[in-house]
Order: structure tokens, then sequence, then C-alpha cells
């Protein structure tokens, strides 16, 4: 068995796990130039000099280290040349700090790194949703040396199977993802990927600000019918002996967001094939509030939301699971799951909660997803709400503001010049929705530009602003 464990760089951590046999740790600062599958607030606030060191003490327990390159777009940026230099020069920092691999996502970016980074082993991330023997073939072809396969076939071993085959004569192997508990097919999942992988670029215009809304989805469908906590493709430690049956021995233990404590009772699960317990206790996604960082939401109803999730006290009996994996060998769930109640009937076995609870925790949820939907959340209210004389067929600009937004775009670098049109646009409406206007006028347009610049750049926005005569705070 070799484990890829997230870290939450907390140096105990390494310590603590020595003793086990993980051959990586992997995470990533938690805004950078290309982003992750994570938003920035939901990581710890980690310079590049704690991440060198902490790569240096895990090497010194023979603990090698993966950097995670894993956001699926970058908005085409990355067909510019000054952001093209700036995933070059990321990428001889990463090599550096001695970082062994790098996790990623977009295609593009594994040839970059294939032909120039030679040095840096490629591990292809889940959020590629590697599901089929061709595709894996695909990505071992361009110069990857390791997969972790969609984990929506976590449960297909015929299709792991061929794939582990396949892969030999390229000399790249599997390493499964065991702690996830997204839904099984989510509908929200690619989308989801895109939020969180632009939630954590440096050069995002939007700076991370966003609402989760595919967490609340899956909240909903979740305690809706908690069947559903079944079907997502989570592996408990007992079955890991029926996937080292077909020649996998590779596996993931997700958990960046999590305390220290929750990763070594993770690992210490798998390491030894057993855990006496809830299941959510090892498992991530399937209740957001565990690890409390939702915390810092920038969102506060979200805050309040997650919260109360707590409550409903879902509990799945990891002792009452046995023999529920065998099922699978030979079930097609793509073709049968509308037919079959295998799930249903083990989650009436094994999982428990408060009913009273998991209707309020749901019914603030539906709510809260209904506001967003309807506008109220932006502080608008839907058409079919309004009075005839409310309804504005949207948003009017003073002809002198937007006079000055296009000399100020002007003064954009051409590449950046279209995105920034579109989003400074955006926040500048929104802005004169607050205060209850349909017309953009020049202090909503300037607290957009300066929302929507990133860091490195606001210092010569402000300068373009006053060069306007425009007033800035």
């Amino acid at each position: 068995m070799e484990l890829t464990v997230a870290t939450n760089w907390d140096f105990d951590l390494i310590e603590k796990l020595a003793k086990y046999p993980i051959r990586d740790f992997y995470g990533c600062a938690p805004n950078t130039p290309i982003g992750g599958g994570r938003p920035s607030f939901l990581l710890p606030d980690v310079s590049e000099e704690k991440i060198a060191e902490f790569i240096k003490e895990a090497h010194k327990k023979k603990i090698k280290f993966s950097y995670l390159l894993n956001a699926p777009c970058l908005g085409n940026l990355e067909y510019s040349p000054d952001y093209y230099r700036k995933i070059i020069d990321y990428l001889q920092w990463i090599v550096d700090i001695g970082s062994d691999y790098v996790i990623v996502t977009i295609p593009f970016l594994v040839q970059i790194i294939h032909e120039q980074f030679p040095q840096l082993k490629i591990r292809i991330s889940t959020i590629t949703f590697v599901n089929s023997v061709n595709r894996a073939k695909f990505f071992a072809e361009m110069g990857a040396s390791e997969i972790t396969p969609d984990v929506m076939i976590n449960r297909d071993f015929k299709t792991l199977e061929k794939m582990k085959k396949a892969l030999k004569k390229y000399n790249c192997d599997l390493n499964l993802l065991v702690t996830d508990g997204c839904l099984f097919q989510c509908p929200f999942r690619y989308y989801h990927y895109n939020l969180t992988g632009h939630a954590s670029q440096s050069e995002h215009p939007l700076q991370g600000k966003y609402i989760d809304t595919c967490v609340i989805n899956c909240s909903i469908i979740k305690y809706s019918d908690p069947v559903e906590l079944i079907k997502c493709r989570w592996i408990r430690p007992e079955d890991l002996v029926h996937y080292e049956e077909i020649g996998i021995n590779k596996f993931k233990i997700a958990g960046r967001r999590m305390p220290t404590e929750w990763l070594v009772r993770a690992v210490d699960a798998y390491s030894n094939r057993k855990y006496k317990g809830n299941l959510i206790d090892i498992i991530q996604a399937i209740a957001i509030s565990v690890g409390e960082t939702y915390e810092k939401d920038p969102n506060i109803r979200m805050r309040d939301a997650i919260k109360i999730e707590k409550k409903p006290n879902v509990y799945i009996d990891n002792t009452k699971l046995d023999g529920f994996i065998d099922f699978f060998k030979n079930q097609n769930c793509n073709v049968m799951c509308d037919e079959c109640n295998y799930c249903a009937q083990w989650a009436e076995k094994v999982i428990s909660y408060n009913e009273p609870q998991r209707k309020a925790f749901l019914t603030s949820m539906k709510k809260y997803i209904l506001d967003i939907a309807r506008g109220y959340e932006f502080g608008l209210k839907p058409k079919s709400e309004m009075k005839k004389s409310e309804v504005k067929e949207g948003m009017v600009w003073n002809p002198k503001t937007k006079e000055l937004f296009e000399k100020v775009i002007e003064d954009i670098p051409a590449e950046f010049k279209q995105i920034a049109k579109i989003a400074v646009g955006s926040i500048a409406e929104q802005k004169a929705r607050t205060h209850n206007s349909n017309i953009v006028e020049n202090d909503d347009m300037v607290q957009a530009f300066l929302e929507g610049t990133p860091p490195s750049f606001k210092e010569d926005m402000i300068e373009s602003l006053k060069k306007l005569g425009l007033k800035v705070d």
C-alpha cells in the first residue's frame, strides 16, 4: 500500500504520519496563478517559504511531495504571452522548492510540463474525469506517470482492472481517491470545479468571490434522500483489499481543509484497513460542516446555513457495511440505478439521524437556493414579483460614465481587455442595483474597477482612474 495524503501545512502532520505507508503529501498555496480544486477561503494561509520548508521536512522522512495545479479552466489566459510566462515562472518555482510531482487537470499544462519540466512527474487529477481505458491512454501518451480516475468509476471494477492493465506498457499507474463523498453522477460536479478553480486563482478579477450554489444543491439532494450518501463513491478502509486484488495499491486521502486530527484518523483507518465509527468522520464532502473551515466563507448566510448542518447528527455506521462492496463487482450502476434498490436497503440499515433537525436544515437550504435564484441575494426582485412601475428593461449607463469606462478599458493590456470589460461592467451594474437604480453612475464604475482588478495591478488602476478626474476612496 502507498498513500497520497492531503496536507494542511501543519509540520506536526509529518511527524505523526511518518510511521504510516505515506508515499507523498499533496497541496498548494491557497491563491496561485493556476489555481486548484478548492476555493482560497477554505485553505490555510501559507507562505511560499513555509511550503518549501514543509517539503524539505517531508523529504527528511522519505516522503515525497505533489504540488496541485488542478484548476480545470484558466479562462483562455494561458494563451496570452504574459500569462504564459507566469505559468512557466511558477512551474520553475515548483521545481526549485523540490516538489516531486505535479497534479494537473488541463491537457495543455500536461504538455507544457512534459516538454519543459521533465524532472516533474505528472499525475492526472480526478477533476480530469478519466473514466475509460481510452481516455486514460491519451493522458499516458502525453507523459502522465500516474492517473487518479474519475471517482464515479470507483465501484466499476471491470473498468478499473482493464485501465490498470492498459497503462502498464506506458509505465503509468492508478491512484484511487478513496475519501470522496460527492453525489454519484453529480449534475453540479463540472461546474463546481470550475467555480472553485477560479476562486483560487490570483489573476481572476473577482478574487475568490462567489456563492457555492453547488454545495447548497448537493446538501438539498443528500438530506432529501439519505440513500444518496450510500451511492457516493467512497471506498471503505475494509474494502481496499478488493482493489488490491486487481492490482491497485495506491490510494489518495483528501482533506486539505481538515485539521491534523482528522487527517491522522483517516490515514490510520486506511492504513489498518478498518474503522469502527461514523464513516462521515473519514470521508470528505458528505458533511460540509466537518472541519469547520466553512466558517471562513465570505457569504454570511452560507456560514449560518452550514452551522445548522451539524444538528441532524447524521451517522453512517461503518461496522454494518461489511459485504456492501461485493454487489458492485457485477453491477452496472449507470444503467441499472433507477431499477435497483440495493443502496436504499443498506441506507435503512446503516444510516441514522435526527429527523426534525434534518427537515429544519433541508428547509433552510431550499429557501437559500430559491433566494439566490430569484435574485434576493443580489438585492433584486424577480420581475414576476414587481409592480409594473418597478419593472426596468435592463441597466442604462450614464453616457459620461460609459465614455470614461471605455477610456479606462483602453489602457488595459490587450489580452485582458475583453474579460475586464465583461467582468467590471457586470460588477458596476450590480453596484447600481444595490441602491435600487437602473442607471450606472461614476461611483458604481469606480468601485467595480477597484473590486475587479487583481491586487498586483490595483495601484496602476487607481492612478488611471484619478487621471480621469474620478474620485477614488
